[in-house]
């Protein structure tokens, strides 16, 4: 009997299993309903186009790496016709509920913010990006959904790392490689986490051998296209996750240490007063003479003093940047910008959220489960100590994939799995002979 997965778990596609057909034979035949077992439709011979919700969201997928202003316009457009498109009723869970609540609490911000035309920006990326969360986690019920989103925002950030490389063959003699529209960071956190995707898809083992060598080939493509962004940010992501894989390989390795080391991170470096401290060893990366970490070691301190003037609340989405004397940049610092945009109130959601997409991962249910959790919070620390990406698409599409991992490493029909020495060898169970004479049904 095929399986799908929806809000609260995996479920019967259908209509009956054996047990009630076994009762429906015992049971007499003037209490049987109407047209009785024999008689009804299956429901997987009724036509349901359900299919139509997914190309909203695979369309969404594969523009949030190339231009994600198209995205932001579109994109609460786009999760509706998901949603009317799936031809059944949403059964949201915990993390739609977060979701929602947290954009709520987002446009309460509007009430004290100290920029309102900021603020009306922040608060519809924050609901078109949880509106594409709730939509695509609505839509993502099987294994083929899952790795046609997964493909889509790795086939938007193959083009994207082709179209740098095509700038940087037009003879661009900027030490930064970008695109036109879209802010050169942006770029690079896209590849990263493109990186990310791809490592999912290769877990999943998605497609045949020749797909999967296809896969192994974009490492190299995405690496090439990270250093021409010059993002150091993106370049340590990489590497990161490469030894982290490296690890998991060699080692059965945990995913709670990257999440606690992630915590503490993001606690402990941007609150930790680290103006003094000037590398200058990174005069020599990527040919930038910058020594302050491109301005955010003299960020940090005002966003900071900024976020302690209204510690609970915040000031207001998006309003941190017209307030910094200085720069006029935001915090470039995801505890910092959160702190000053919500608040503690806000960032509480956030956590729980983010609680709740692990939850959904279900990290220890399986060794591949728990491999991509900690890829995913290895490739994203760098990003979210100096950069932002906090209400980006591309971040919010792949939280929906993380949070219905479950899907995505169900094998295929007829697939096999090769034992590794780790699992467990399980006695056979022997199979009960069927006596003579009796039917299959009610053995």
């Amino acid at each position: 009997m095929s399986r799908r997965y929806d809000a609260h778990g995996p479920v019967a596609d259908g209509p009956t299993s054996r047990m009630s057909s076994v009762l429906a034979l015992r049971m007499p035949r003037h209490l049987a309903p109407a047209g009785g077992p024999a008689h009804a439709a299956p429901e997987e011979t009724r036509w349901r186009p359900t299919w139509l919700g997914v190309p909203p969201i695979v369309l969404a997928a594969a523009l949030a790496p190339v231009d994600p202003a198209l995205v932001y316009a579109f994109g609460l457009w786009l999760a509706g016709l998901a949603l009317l498109g799936s031809g059944r009723i949403p059964r949201p869970g915990p993390v739609d509920y977060l979701a929602l609540l947290l954009c709520g609490w987002v446009s309460a911000t509007l009430m004290w913010t100290r920029d309102a035309a900021a603020s009306q920006v922040a608060v519809q990326a924050w609901w078109t990006v949880a509106s594409l969360l709730v939509a695509a986690r609505h839509v993502l019920t099987t294994r083929r959904r899952l790795l046609m989103v997964a493909g889509a925002l790795l086939g938007g950030t193959v083009w994207t790392a082709v179209r740098l490389l095509l700038a940087d063959d037009a003879g661009d003699s900027a030490l930064r490689v970008g695109l036109d529209g879209v802010g050169i960071n942006y770029t690079a956190y896209a590849l990263t986490s493109g990186t990310l995707v791809c490592v999912l898809l290769l877990v999943a083992r998605a497609g045949n051998r020749l797909v999967r060598t296809g896969l192994w080939a974009l490492f190299p493509l995405f690496a090439y296209a990270i250093v021409l962004t010059g993002t150091r940010a993106s370049l340590v992501a990489l590497v990161a996750v490469a030894g982290y894989l490296l690890a998991a390989r060699a080692h059965r390795s945990s995913w709670a240490w990257p999440v606690a080391a992630s915590a503490f991170l993001l606690a402990v470096v941007p609150f930790g007063h680290l103006t003094p401290y000037r590398p200058e060893w990174l005069d020599s990366v990527f040919n930038r003479p910058l020594d302050d970490l491109s301005g955010r070691l003299l960020v940090w301190p005002i966003a900071e003093a900024s976020f302690w003037e209204s510690p609970l609340v915040g000031i207001g989405a998006g309003a941190f940047p017209s307030t910094n004397p200085y720069f006029g940049i935001g915090a470039h610092s995801l505890l910092l910008t959160l702190g000053n945009d919500i608040g503690l109130l806000g960032i509480a959601l956030v956590v729980v959220l983010i609680a709740h997409v692990l939850r959904g991962a279900a990290p220890a249910s399986g060794r591949g489960n728990a491999l991509l959790v900690g890829v995913l919070f290895v490739g994203w620390t760098p990003i979210w100590l100096s950069g932002h990406w906090e209400i980006s698409p591309f971040a919010w599409l792949v939280l929906a994939l993380w949070s219905r991992l479950p899907v995505a490493l169900v094998l295929p029909r007829g697939g096999r799995r090769r034992r590794r020495r780790s699992d467990p060898v399980l006695p056979r169970r022997p199979v009960p002979r069927r006596p003579a004479g009796v039917p299959a049904q009610q053995t």
